[in-house]
């Protein structure tokens, strides 16, 4: 081990012992210094064996979450034979599975042959990262021919919606969405997906605190007309955390103040046991005019990054063109990726977003530079440790 690893593992410990581990805000830092002790430590042939080893796993998670495994060990604790028994499975095969997922740290062994979840596993069991871990598995055929369609490309930079590299791995001239129309099986994984929460501790309306941004500057709000618009907003599920939020504030809301705005396919799809009565849900495509008019918050999350920069110019333009002057605020919730020390997700997101959809995660330059082309400027930006922020703009 050479002296320069332990000198980064030393500097590591030294900025771990003076975090607080009570702190809930410190656990992204925590963890990252934990993470770099161990890159310091371990042998670069280590590492480069891990990369290549690496390739096995996630196939092997989808296999055994094709087969509810995941979900039984959520029940209790198996062994091999049980799994096969249940699942109709070659028992050795489970046995070459169940060792790649001990492997890489998702499932426990008790003895030879026996397994217990863990809380990783739990959470794959859960039906929203069952419908990830199943949608980017599909994704995953566009990831391996990322270096063959660079390579013919002449290494240009992927930016278009319906000619990029998806098109070219999937044979289509459909882009990633309409694609996915097209094979309902995978809309509704992808649906599912998008419930999950992207971030860990509290809501982001809790942690931006967002009633306080939408009620500050003695503003009066208008309780005529529609308060916050959620486009692009799925089943309602960050909805429902707005809402929660402004329960807890002073304001009254009126019924039908809180709107949720998705392709017609979505809204005709949201789950019975999702449906709130004081919603209003519309059916919108946002490359139409917005039709709800005067609201106070108009939000994306996680929308904008789906789309280059001629795409999502064009959404914020039909949005912005209902703005009231001086009271309509857009909220874009997305990723603000940083200069240096991006972390694994953020450069992952960013990757996938180019394999699937010809766009990207943007750095706050990136982000004024997009909304200066349609108008609006930003008033102010908040992230939190992982990277995942608020930005609120308004017309300039």
């Amino acid at each position: 081990m050479s002296d320069h690893a332990v000198s980064t593992a030393k500097t590591a410990l030294a900025q771990l012992s003076s975090l607080d581990a009570s702190d809930a805000s410190s656990h992204h830092e925590i963890v990252r210094q934990c993470q770099s002790i161990v890159d310091a430590l371990q042998s670069p042939l280590l590492v480069a064996g891990n990369l290549i080893s690496s390739i096995t796993m996630y196939p092997s998670l989808v296999a055994l979450e094709n087969l509810g495994v995941f979900q039984k060990l959520a029940q209790g604790p198996l062994t091999a034979a049980q799994i096969a028994q249940q699942t109709g499975a070659d028992h050795d095969l489970v046995v070459r599975l169940m060792r790649v997922a001990v492997a890489w740290g998702y499932i426990a062994e008790t003895g030879p042959e026996s397994y217990i979840g863990t809380p990783a596993s739990n959470v794959l069991a859960h039906p929203s990262f069952a419908a990830g871990l199943r949608y980017c598995h599909l994704l995953c055929t566009s990831t391996h021919n990322l270096p063959k369609f660079l390579k013919e490309t002449n290494y240009a930079n992927p930016s278009g919606h319906n000619d990029g590299l998806f098109q070219y791995s999937f044979q289509t001239k459909l882009g990633n969405f309409e694609w996915n129309t097209a094979h309902p099986e995978h809309e509704r994984d992808f649906d599912m997906f998008m419930t999950i929460p992207r971030t860990s501790g509290a809501p982001w309306p809790t942690h931006f605190n967002a009633a306080k941004l939408i009620f500050e500057d003695g503003v009066t709000i208008d309780n005529t007309a529609p308060l916050y618009v959620d486009i692009g907003g799925g089943y309602g599920q960050d909805l429902a955390h707005v809402k929660k939020d402004l329960e807890a504030s002073p304001y009254t809301l009126g019924k039908g103040q809180l709107v949720v705005e998705d392709r017609p396919a979505v809204i005709d799809d949201v789950p019975a046991e999702m449906r709130d009565e004081n919603f209003t849900y519309v059916k919108h495509d946002f490359f139409n005019a917005q039709p709800v008019k005067g609201a106070r918050v108009y939000s994306f999350k996680t929308v904008l990054h789906n789309w280059a920069d001629d795409q999502a110019v064009e959404i914020l333009k039909n949005t912005a063109q209902s703005f009231t002057p001086g009271y309509s605020k857009l909220w874009i919730l997305e990723r603000v990726v940083p200069e240096t020390g991006a972390d694994k997700v953020t450069a992952w997101q960013d990757m996938i977003m180019m394999a699937t959809l010809g766009a990207l995660e943007r750095t706050r330059e990136q982000w004024a530079q997009l909304l200066a082309k349609a108008g609006l400027k930003i008033v102010s930006l908040q992230t939190m440790p992982d990277h995942f922020g608020l930005i609120e703009a308004m017309l300039e």
